[in-house]
């Protein structure tokens, strides 16, 4: 019975003292990890002096920069088109343009529509005319323009591309949130300051963020502007004959017959023009012509007067000898 008792006491005294070691690393445990909270990797708090500072960029700038995004996002698109179109009737079809820039909630960021020179009207060379448009349409109505473009005209050319900004949109944005975060700590430290040296090195560091800031925000709101309008540049061209568009898939003697009739074209054209000029020319050339003539009339009369005096001693030569 004694023994029993003993035995007892024995395993009693055991168990108590494992769970004295259990609750003592448990604590140690629960310490540890409140200091690794509070002030990360030394074994306190990380504390900074009043007014000290390093120089260097505040801490959180390199992880706001990198991977860390919000879970979702919006895609930031950039959408560009570069249309050209023929049209017989200019006035008609720049008036359509803007009625289109209009009707879209559109507006022109360029333009330029040149028009016939002096030179051009006086001396009669056929210079078309052309209009060139920068427009800015916002992007939900982006496709509903470029395909009602047929309005202005006949579209000859039409070429569309979309760039994907959405990554260097927001790692912008996240260096900028960055910069404000550290241009909040030092102006805390700013105002904590004991020294006149330690107030300019702050300051200059500031300037600096804020100078970072400013350029980010403008990357951010020119890139916004650029995703919610998007542009197109259209050029309008008026034309005699609109451009011929080609069945594809022609035969063998389909294209010699278009080779054919394209060559006859040509050559009219070429004795069009060179009559053309030649009308144009007259005013010029009759009084150069008349002139000529006179000059031409004169040396064939010296010429003839030489000939008869010529004739004429020959023939007195000839009596004498006689």
């Amino acid at each position: 019975m004694k023994k029993r008792r003993m035995t007892f006491l024995a395993l009693a005294l055991v168990l108590a003292l494992a769970l004295g070691a259990c609750a003592a690393k448990g604590a140690v445990g629960d310490e540890a990890f409140d200091v690794n909270v509070a002030g990360g990797y030394g074994t306190e708090p990380a504390t900074e002096k009043p007014g000290e500072w390093s120089g260097e960029e505040a801490p959180g700038l390199e992880s706001l920069t990198g991977t860390q995004k919000p879970t979702t996002l919006s895609e930031k698109m950039i959408y560009t088109a570069d249309v050209t179109v023929e049209t017989m009737d200019f006035e008609a079809s720049v008036r359509a343009v803007e009625d289109m820039v209009g009707a879209y909630g559109a507006f022109f960021e360029s333009t330029n529509v040149s028009d016939l020179s002096y030179a051009d009207r006086t001396y009669g060379s056929t210079v078309y005319r052309t209009a060139r448009y920068v427009i800015r349409v916002p992007a939900q109505r982006f496709a509903e323009m470029t395909e009602g473009l047929d309005a202005v005209g006949s579209v000859v050319n039409l070429s569309s591309r979309a760039e994907n900004i959405t990554a260097q949109f927001y790692d912008t944005q996240a260096r900028r949130d960055a910069y404000g975060i550290e241009q909040e700590r030092l102006l805390d430290m700013l105002a904590r300051c004991e020294t006149v040296g330690e107030m300019i090195e702050i300051e200059s560091r500031l300037s600096e963020v804020r100078y970072q800031i400013e350029s980010l925000e403008s990357t951010l709101r020119n890139w916004q502007t650029e995703v919610d309008y998007s542009t197109v540049n259209l050029t309008v061209r008026e034309v005699e004959a609109y451009t011929k568009r080609e069945e594809p898939h022609r035969t063998y003697w389909q294209q010699i017959g278009d080779g054919f009739m394209d060559t006859v074209e040509a050559v009219g054209d070429f004795f069009k023009t060179a009559f053309k000029d030649l009308v144009i020319a007259l005013p010029i050339l009759v009084p150069v012509i008349a002139v000529l003539a006179v000059v031409l009339l004169l040396i064939l009369r010296s010429r003839r007067r030489r000939r008869a005096r010529a004739n004429a001693l020959d023939a007195a030569f000839e009596q004498e000898k006689d």
